[in-house]
């Protein structure tokens, strides 16, 4: 026994573990038992179209997964059930639509991470504002100012029964859960130059939340039976049975499918509030130059 203990080991390659990734493990720790989920795919060809126009005529990116929250939050609006969290003998419906997505951040050891980040009451805000808020974020060498993030890099570094302990506090809190988490969750597995068919069931920790696959080509037939090529988007989703039934998420399914087909939300006045947002950022860049 002795001699295999002290065997060499095979080649290998030895890292630190992040002390960050602490709050994913915690974060996963709420998954939920009575999950239901979905696949399906939704024609992006007109929003992908129209995203490239704009982006042409401003000369700035924009963001797919912005157009797709958006999307979503106009959905939830008018389908409440998917904000909805039971708090012992009562439901608690929030009027804010809290969105945790992820935004592709690099710590200073050099590991890039997603870091959950939570655009605030999204159901007060336009495509535009959402676009430019996750672009900020995303730019941004760090988030020390979101109370949130800082939240959970303390919790990160707790040992695991006290994060275990506060999952399972937050799990039974709705308010607390709102407050670290949001309301409902997007996540995306997109790659770019990968348009193979991939979908994605999004972690099962909120009442509801969606996944973005990859972009695929379908064929498919127009109003005159010839065929033509579009662009799917491949979609995942995970619903808590307790709160949400069939025919609530095939209304809320719906409802999106729509909003994203008909690129909802990149219209005439996206352009002019965008246009807007970035001269007040480079007005904020003169004035920043000029003070140093």
């Amino acid at each position: 026994m002795n001699g295999h203990m002290s065997a060499p080991r095979p080649p290998h390659r030895q890292t630190e573990w992040p002390v960050i990734r602490n709050a994913l493990t915690t974060f996963l720790d709420m998954q939920r038992p009575h999950m239901v989920h979905g696949f399906g795919e939704i024609d992006i060809t007109e929003p992908l179209a129209a995203i490239r126009r704009h982006e042409r005529e401003l000369r700035v990116a924009i963001s797919f997964h912005a157009f797709a929250l958006y999307c979503m939050v106009q959905a939830a609006m008018q389908n409440p059930t998917v904000v909805t969290y039971r708090h012992g003998r009562k439901l608690i419906t929030f009027e804010d639509i809290d969105v945790l997505t992820p935004v592709d951040k690099k710590l200073p050891g050099g590991v890039r991470i997603p870091v959950a980040y939570i655009v605030r009451g999204a159901q007060n805000k336009s495509l535009a504002e959402i676009n430019w808020e996750l672009r900020q974020a995303v730019k941004a060498p760090d988030l020390p100012n979101d109370r949130t993030v800082r939240m959970r890099r303390r919790a990160a570094k707790l040992p695991a029964f006290a994060r275990r302990w506060i999952s399972r506090r937050v799990q039974r809190d709705p308010f607390l859960f709102k407050q670290l988490n949001g309301t409902i969750g997007l996540t995306n597995v997109q790659s770019h130059g990968f348009t193979n068919p991939m979908y994605a069931l999004p972690p099962a920790i909120h009442t509801f939340g969606f996944a973005i696959g990859n972009t695929a080509e379908r064929l498919k037939l127009d109003e005159s039976g010839r065929v033509i090529l579009r662009k799917v988007m491949c979609i995942g989703s995970a619903a808590d049975h307790d709160i949400v039934d069939g025919m609530g998420l095939a209304r809320f399914a719906y409802l999106f499918t729509q909003l994203v087909e008909q690129a909802a939300g990149l219209d005439d006045s996206f352009v002019a509030q965008t246009r807007r947002f970035m001269e007040g950022d480079q007005r904020a860049g003169i004035c920043t130059a000029q003070r140093s």
